[in-house]
């Protein structure tokens, strides 16, 4: 029986075992407590920002984005690339903004002539975008933080690293948004996010979208292997390059997730890699 080459394989071993078994072993804390601490702590040091929030998925820290960044200034309309998936579309929708669909260029880039409305910048593929958009989903594009930006990542099973299965998180580098973020994340209060004793005060509207110290613990370990990742990725994608020749055109010189190629005969590649047990 053929094996199939999978698009997506999360990977763990001893290592994220070791560590979760460690939490359940010796820790009294499950839920988010100074694991997490770290782990956002280290993340937020990964990208290059001041602050990291960690919550429970990629489309969860889309949502907080949007609320700490608008708050009470909501906007009726938010601009979405095309070329997003429905997760952006479902984090506007859930606080209460309509997504405005708008086609890209080559780049990436919405038209800012062609739409009125704020929007989000999305890193399809890992291919980044410069724009003035103050939410950028770097989902497909963990490496990267612009600066001033609030940037939201995913780490489901399908993404560069996993919180053992979902998780997500929101980094930024202002204070005040930070505080917004912490107190979104935990209905209202930020006395867990500053590992001060609970308080039963809720000074703002808020949810409940903490990660535990059990994925907390696993993501630190896949942290820790996401530079071997992004170099075995590169060393993939050569490989590809010398078999493929010219029949086709790669989209970037280093693969920074998918990779996205350009051909007048995608049908019978496609069709090929099928046969190979290559999914595409």
């Amino acid at each position: 029986m053929m094996t199939t080459l999978q698009q997506f394989i999360p990977y763990w071993g001893d290592g994220e075992i070791d560590a979760v078994a460690g939490i359940l072993r010796d820790s009294d804390y499950l839920n988010e407590h100074n694991t997490v601490r770290e782990f956002e702590r280290r993340f937020a040091q990964s990208v290059g920002a001041k602050h990291c929030i960690a919550v429970t998925s990629g489309t969860v820290a889309l949502y907080c984005a949007i609320n700490a960044v608008y708050g009470n200034r909501k906007k009726k309309k938010i601009t979405v690339p095309t070329h997003d998936g429905i997760f952006a579309f479902n984090a506007l929708l859930a606080s209460g903004t309509l997504p405005v669909v708008v086609d890209v260029d080559s780049r990436g880039l919405i038209d800012p002539h062609t739409h009125e409305n704020d929007y989000i910048a999305v890193h399809a593929n890992g291919r980044r975008v410069n724009s003035a958009a103050p939410i950028e989903d770097c989902a497909q594009a963990i490496t990267h933080h612009a600066p001033g930006k609030v940037s939201t990542y995913s780490f489901a099973s399908t993404k560069h690293i996993t919180t053992a299965g979902q998780g997500g998180a929101v980094c930024c580098d202002d204070d005040e948004t930070f505080n917004t973020l912490a107190r979104l994340k935990d209905h209202g209060r930020n006395d867990r996010q500053m590992l001060k004793p609970m308080s039963d005060n809720y000074d703002s509207w808020g949810m409940n979208f903490k990660l535990t110290e059990v994925q907390a613990a696993f993501g630190l370990v896949q942290l820790n292997g996401l530079k071997g990742r992004m170099t075995r990725l590169g060393e993939i994608c050569r490989i590809y390059r010398d078999i493929l020749g010219d029949a086709v055109t790669f989209d970037s010189e280093e693969p920074k997730w998918y990779v996205d190629v350009f051909t007048p005969h995608a049908k019978q590649i496609h069709q090929d890699l099928k046969i190979k047990g290559i999914h595409c």
